[in-house]
Order: C-alpha cells, then sequence, then structure tokens
C-alpha cells in the first residue's frame, strides 16, 4: 500500500485520484459505491457504478434508468449520500444530484456508453417489476450482441444522467499504523479541510 497522506492537500489530491481510477476501471474497488437517498418510504441505497469524475467542479455521475423508483425520489429530493471502500479507504461523497434527462449533457453521456451496456435500457420492464420468472424481465437471451437501432432508440428514452454535485467529501483511512480521517466542505465556493479523529 502506498504511503497515507499526511497533508489535507495530499488527502484532497488521493480522494479524486481514487474517484478517478475508480471511473476508468470495472475492476477497481471504487468503480461502485453505495448510494443512499432518502423516499417516502424511509432511506433507500444501492450500489451505483461511477461513471465521470470532474474534481475541478467537484463532481462525480451516475446512470440510471428513468423508470426506476430512484428517478423520482432524486426529484422529490435531491440530497445524496454516495459511500465508497477499497484497500482500506472509505470515501463519503454527499450532496445534491441534478438528473439530466433531455438534454446535451445527457446524449453525450449515452453516446460514450458502450454499445452492450445499452442492452439493460431496452427492456421493456421498469426497474423493480414484479416478474414471475427471471425470464419474464426481458434480460435473459438478451446476447452479446448490441441492441438494434430501434432497441437502442428505445432504450435512450429509459436512459437518465444523474450529476451529483458535492458538498461534502469524507476520507478514513483504516491502517495498522493508525488510521486517520479528513473532511472537505464546500464552504462559500470554496473547498475547506480539516482532520477529524477517526
Amino acid at each position: 500500500m502506498a504511503a497515507m497522506p499526511d497533508s489535507l492537500d495530499a488527502v484532497w489530491n488521493h480522494a479524486w485520484a481514487r474517484l478517478l481510477a475508480g471511473a476508468r476501471g470495472r475492476g477497481d474497488p471504487f468503480h461502485q459505491g453505495v448510494l443512499a437517498n432518502a423516499s417516502e418510504d424511509g432511506p433507500q441505497a444501492r450500489y451505483a457504478v461511477l461513471r465521470a469524475v470532474d474534481p475541478d467542479g467537484g463532481r462525480v455521475a451516475f446512470h440510471t434508468d428513468r423508470r426506476s423508483p430512484k428517478l423520482a425520489q432524486l426529484q422529490a429530493d435531491p440530497r445524496v449520500a454516495w459511500v465508497f471502500f477499497g484497500h482500506g479507504e472509505q470515501l463519503r461523497l454527499s450532496g445534491t444530484v441534478q438528473l439530466h434527462l433531455d438534454d446535451a449533457e445527457a446524449d453525450a453521456a449515452w453516446a460514450a456508453t458502450r454499445l452492450l451496456s445499452r442492452r439493460t435500457y431496452a427492456v421493456p420492464l421498469a426497474p423493480g417489476t414484479p416478474v414471475d420468472f427471471p425470464a419474464d424481465a426481458g434480460l435473459t437471451g438478451l446476447g452479446a450482441a448490441p441492441p438494434g437501432a430501434d432497441a437502442q432508440a428505445r432504450a435512450r428514452g429509459h436512459f437518465a444522467l444523474a450529476r451529483l454535485t458535492l458538498d461534502s467529501l469524507d476520507w478514513l483511512s483504516l491502517a495498522s499504523e493508525g488510521h486517520r480521517r479528513a473532511r472537505f466542505r464546500r464552504e462559500g465556493g470554496r473547498w475547506q479541510g480539516t482532520w477529524l479523529s477517526p
């Protein structure tokens, strides 16, 4: 394991490097994190794939199916927390989500998705729809071929980009030589960091 960051600037840069690596690599532990939000039924949490990272803007992004209950929940209350863990380090991100459905940002995100990834957005049933058998969900038998033009158009209509603007980034390192924790908060457009007791 690399040396533990020993300054707030080093922690800040290290945390964003972790997120950038997570967005680029499917095998990276920071590629997926637990995304939590509020709903009428109480807290909701699920894994979400980290798709884009903008350190300068303090933003990260994920994709979702606009038919998912999550979309309506985020429209009602856009505050979320997103937690990542790997190699003895935890990152907790919190902030506000902006949803992009039919704008240029959503179009660009859609264009950057792999063709095979688009298959899940082409299925006829919304996520969470009860089915009698797994095959009834429409995912079985999709095969390795990318969806055709009609299916891709339908899939694009189900796709949404969710961009999270961070208010807070909390880093925790669990190490035998001693745990360390730091938190960064956006205050007046600037980030302020502080060490915390782990």
